[in-house]
């Protein structure tokens, strides 16, 4: 019996340490079944960008943000197989073909490097960058590239008549060295006329190398050597130990100072992923779940903990190596729950309940439950409940394998197990405190530790007396009482309850409390409950979560629709420290201030997740097959993972720009009918790119889009305008946002939307206006004009009607001066007079059908007239004419027989016969301001202004004034009569000329 005991604690020790220690590592698998073009990979590298790039016999991959992108030789590159990958200082990428040279990529071409531009070989084996030169291994040589020129400088191979087969390169005091497979190592002098190859060790056979520090790890056939690199380029200590039994073809160090070892045995099946440990190498392919024995290449990321495991084989494998997640496995069972006490702790799984004080853990099978079961139902004198009683129907002969488990509490110290064949309650020791033949799927106990049963249709009895079974049943007909309860919690001087058809309920002060049946809330689906500080986190059956709280009057605080929630169905709900943690069918969420943090398979957290367990800063996580582990403070806090975003590709209506822009001021310029865009756009590389959400809008004051799960923009027909594109990123791994401009845009509109071409329409409109404005000005002009020349024709034909009233007036006085010669007998004068009288007849006809005459025809035909009228006074009158000397008479002209009337006047009334030696002048002047002004003066008999004035009752002078203001005269300006009487009279007319 010791013996058996003491076999037994040991099994269950090994149990536990194998459940708390065992990990897997969470691993990706890419091979030809699913996205890698080949499995053979032959060459892994992770750039200054924390992009992947995969070298396969068929093509290279570059992964990056979970995306991958192939490129072939119909993209550039010089053959579809990929040995070698390397990055210059520059960012550039170098691609060693085995059979074309090299290409180079700077992100948009290829260059091809070859034999026939001076590369030595073109089978690559090995590429080594080093500052501003890549260094080229091949099968048969070695070349030196300058990064900036690509000039080729091949160095000159040794003697022997072998292949000078590169393996690997490494550098040592700023020197770079080379590890050939069957010749040795050589240093490679670059003096300033030529460089050269110098052996420095016989070291042969020689697959890799890894310098670490001041050791060099060298893999040989079957072996591997640890040595000081000083001694090994200087070919001492050549009889190093001899470590490990395969061949191993790539190192990769960690950040953690962990060795990985690619081997493969070519001809042995002693390959694989290996862990140098000490001198020691130790498989990890169960681990990381690699099968293959044939691993040729490794790349590790140092920001993410990221190992890359390339197989000859099968492809590649990617393994976390400090995933916030670990899975501690225990094949084939299912853990359904958790409990702990101060001292102890325990497992719920579906094959026994596992229980760990201090270093003694004991395993309580399904065998033994049956028993202590069996053992009570033999041993009791107290009468089983029957269904009968309205006790949840209890099958007794229920065997040990279909025990089914519903629940694991703490109370008392002790564990509180409520299953399928009945209630049990189990010490820190494991052993048995009491069974209960109670069937229920919920129990939970008051706050003075009355156990309360619930049955889903029989009401809940509280039992005052376990020994003695003592219970007061409350009536399921009761509103008040909890009906089909599916969760409860203990908090406080309450416990609650949850039905999932009536809502919450609460027990307090010895009574249930219906929330719903007393309107303090009408929800009535509730599933899950948990404290979360002084609150509590309530959830629904349709998984939206309600934050309470109950202290006080009962508020709802916050209410998390499930639409927050990934996952359509919540199998448990914990706290810790204020972060409310929700696990789902899709994964694991934890919510606090309006962040959302989720966890998936991406992590490496798989389904299902059945339980749960918060224990100091571990959230423990029960599922098939083992635990899952998490690091809480590292989850809630975690550092920004997206900084930066960086457009990578832009097409125009289907086709692809030549050119990204770089800096942020810089601006795309399109036409109107280049308005259909895609905008490709990545982040640095991130560890779970599927936990990225894109958001973008066109413009600060533009709304955000809806979230997609890809890196682009899509936009389709813009119209024109100026954009200034922003992207979000939301991080779903860290509940964190980052947030960028992304692109200056102007789409311009067409012509005839421009501000220019509305001006030029306006300036056309507006002359066709002006046009037709000025032609109606024009054609009123033109009417004004013809209506003036009706006008003037008025006032011509008035004025000769005027002119014609003067030629009778003038004729009736020449007459009387013929009738007087005539009657006076003087025939002589009167004929001389009837010539004179006829001459100045002619001209005043010629004159009267004329609106102007010239100056000196008016001159000529005062003087004629004067003639005539002089004759009458025996020429007694003395006359004098004066004429400007700046006066050309005959070109001016005036109006005609304006002056006849003024002169008549002094013949008529000037000079009765008292007038002793009278004078008539007539004078034209020039004024400065245009004017003409023309003088009548004599020294007659003159005038006073009276009423009895004959000069102003004259009809001539009249019909000059009516005529003057007929032309366009002020009259009172015009013409001015000044007369003194006794002293003479003076005629002033002035006239524009």
């Amino acid at each position: 019996m010791p013996f058996y005991r003491t076999t037994r604690s040991f099994l269950l020790l090994f149990l536990w340490c194998n459940l708390a220690l065992s990990q897997n590592y969470p691993v990706k698998h890419y091979n030809s079944a699913n996205e890698l073009p080949n499995n053979a990979v032959r060459s892994l590298l992770v750039d200054s960008d924390k992009a992947l790039w995969i070298g396969t016999e068929n093509g290279v991959v570059k992964k990056e943000n979970g995306v991958l992108k192939y490129y072939f030789e119909e993209d550039g590159l010089a053959l579809n197989s990929c040995w070698a990958i390397a990055e210059d200082k520059k960012g550039n990428l170098w691609f060693g073909s085995y059979g074309e040279g090299i290409s180079i990529y700077d992100g948009f071409d290829f260059t091809v490097i070859s034999e026939e531009d001076g590369l030595i070989h073109n089978e690559i084996t090995k590429l080594f960058s080093y500052q501003d030169q890549v260094f080229v291994g091949t099968s048969d040589g070695v070349s030196i590239i300058d990064i900036n020129t690509f000039e080729v400088v091949s160095l000159k191979n040794p003697p022997e008549k072998k292949l000078f087969r590169v393996q690997d390169f490494f550098s040592y005091n700023n020197e770079i060295y080379v590890a050939t497979y069957d010749l040795g190592i050589f240093r490679i002098n670059q003096p300033k006329d030529e460089a050269a190859l110098v052996k420095v060790s016989d070291h042969k056979f020689i697959y890799s190398v890894l310098v670490d520090n001041d050791s060099i790890y060298s893999s040989n056939k079957e072996f591997f050597t640890k040595q000081k690199l000083a001694n090994y380029v200087q070919e001492k200590d050549l009889t190093a130990e001899k470590l490990g039994a395969s061949i191993i073809w790539d190192y990769v160090k960690t950040g953690q100072d962990r060795i990985f070892a690619a081997a493969w045995g070519i001809y042995d099946t002693n390959g694989g992923i290996y862990e140098v440990v000490g001198e020691r190498l130790v498989s990890r392919a169960s681990e990381f779940n690699i099968s293959s024995k044939e691993v040729i290449s490794l790349a590790y990321d140092p920001d993410f903990e990221k190992l890359y495991v390339g197989t000859r084989n099968d492809g590649l494998f990617e393994i976390a190596l400090n995933p916030p997640i670990t899975f501690q496995e225990s094949a084939g069972k299912r853990t359904l729950g958790f409990a702990r006490t101060k001292n102890a702790s325990a497992v719920l799984r579906d094959d026994a309940i596992l229980v760990k004080n201090g270093i003694n853990e004991h395993s309580i099978s399904l065998q033994q439950l049956k028993k202590w079961q069996e053992d009570y139902v033999h041993t009791t004198s107290l009468p089983l409940p029957r269904h009968e009683d309205h006790f949840y129907e209890l099958d007794y002969s229920t065997v040990a394998e279909d025990i089914k488990f519903y629940d694991i509490k703490v109370h008392q110290d002790m564990f509180w197990v409520n299953t399928n064949i009945g209630l049990f309650a189990i010490k820190t020791s494991g052993e048995p405190e009491r069974y209960l033949p109670l069937h229920s799927e919920e129990i939970n106990f008051t706050p003075e530790g009355k156990l309360i049963e619930t049955n889903p249709y029989g009401g809940v009895r509280v039992y005052s007396d376990l020994d003695a079974f003592d219970y007061t049943l409350f009536n399921a007909e009761d509103g008040q009482t909890p009906t089909m309860v599916v969760n409860s919690l203990q908090k406080g001087q309450k416990t609650y309850f949850l039905s999932i058809f009536s809502g919450l309920y609460v027990w307090k002060n010895g009574r249930f409390t219906s929330f719903l049946k007393g309107g303090i809330w009408n929800e009535k689906k509730l599933k899950h409950i948990t404290e979360i500080g002084e609150n509590l986190a309530i959830s629904t059956e349709f998984g939206d979560v309600f934050i309470i709280n109950d202290e006080g009057s009962f508020e709802v605080l916050e209410k998390i629709p499930r639409a927050k929630i990934r996952g359509n169905t919540i199998s448990f709900m914990k706290n810790y420290r204020g972060t409310l943690i929700i696990g789902t069918e899709k994964g694991l969420t934890l919510y606090k201030d309006r962040r959302f943090i989720f966890m998936d398979k991406e992590q490496g957290l798989e389904q299902p997740l059945l339980s749960a367990e918060v224990h100091q800063n571990v959230l423990t996580i029960g599922s098939n097959n083992g635990v899952y582990n998490l690091d809480l403070d590292a989850l809630i806090e975690p550092k920004m993972l997206v900084d930066d975003i960086e457009l990578k590709e832009i097409f125009v209506n289907n086709h692809k720009l030549s050119w990204v822009p770089v800096a942020r001021e810089d601006r795309v310029e399109l036409a109107h009918n280049e308005n259909t865009l895609l905008l490709k756009f990545s982040t640095k590389a991130h560890p779970y790119p599927h936990k990225l959400q894109y958001q973008y809008r066109l413009n600060k004051d533009a709304t955000w889009s809806l979230a997609s799960s890809k890196p682009e923009i899509f936009l389709p027909s813009l119209p024109p305008e100026n954009y200034s594109i922003e992207v979000k990123v939301s991080d779903e791994s860290t509940g964190l946002s980052f947030t960028r401009p992304l692109l200056n845009m102007a789409i311009f509109p067409p012509f005839w939307k421009t501000w220019w071409f509305g001006g030029l329409l306006v300036l056309i409109a507006g002359t066709g206006i002006l046009g037709i404005y000025n032609f109606q000005i024009r054609q009123n002009r033109k009417f004004e004009a013809q209506k003036g020349l009706i006008q003037k024709r008025l006032e011509e034909t008035k004025m000769e009607a005027l002119l014609a009233q003067m030629n009778p007036h003038f004729i009736f006085n020449a007459m009387n001066s013929i009738q007087y010669y005539i009657m006076d007998n003087d025939i002589e004068k009167a004929t001389e007079f009837l010539g004179d009288f006829s001459k100045l007849i002619r001209l005043n006809l010629d004159h009267c059908t004329r609106p102007k005459i010239l100056l000196i025809e008016e001159i000529e035909y005062l003087q004629a007239y004067i003639r005539v009228e002089n004759t009458r006074f025996n020429n007694a009158i003395q006359v004098i004419f004066e004429v400007d000397p700046s006066i050309d008479p005959y070109e001016l002209e005036i109006p005609t027989m304006l002056l006849q009337t003024f002169v008549e006047n002094v013949f008529v009334h000037a000079f009765p016969q008292s007038i002793k030696n009278p004078l008539l002048k007539v004078s034209f002047e020039l004024l400065s301001d245009g004017l003409l002004q023309c003088k009548i003066e004599d020294n007659g008999v003159g005038f006073s202004s009276g009423a009895g004035n004959r000069l102003h009752e004259s009809k001539g002078v009249n019909l000059v004034k009516e005529r003057v203001a007929l032309l366009g005269y002020e009259v009172e300006e015009t013409l001015q009569v000044t007369s003194v009487k006794n002293e003479g009279t003076l005629v002033l007319l002035k006239l524009v000329v």
